[in-house]
């Protein structure tokens, strides 16, 4: 009698035993996919920063193309001013002399 009653403890132990395990490998077993998920998402967002810092990259070179060619558009209106500042000053001249050849 005592066999038996110590045998259905043992028994009920390893039924409870059983159950813990599988629930444990259940877990186990969606926490391997959950972790699946997650490294499929991080790929994702390290490839979306890797796209965003070659677009940033690309923003940055254009960004200086366009200051480079603004630097010299900007050099060639200087010119240009300086240039019809010389010829309106000349003009000036010209005219402020042909005045005084007719007034004298």
């Amino acid at each position: 009698m005592t066999s038996l009653l110590v045998n259905s403890a043992l028994f009920l132990a390893l039924v409870i035993t059983s159950i813990c395990v599988v629930t444990m490998y259940l877990k186990l077993k969606r926490l391997d996919s959950y972790q699946v998920e997650y490294k499929r998402v991080f790929d994702q967002t390290a490839e979306a920063l890797t796209s965003a810092g070659e677009a940033i990259r690309m923003l940055n070179e254009d960004g200086k193309d366009v200051l480079q060619r603004l630097e010299q558009r900007i050099a060639e209106a200087r010119t240009a001013i300086s240039a019809l500042k010389q010829t309106g000053s000349e003009d000036k001249e010209a005219g402020s002399q042909s005045a005084t050849r007719r007034n004298p």
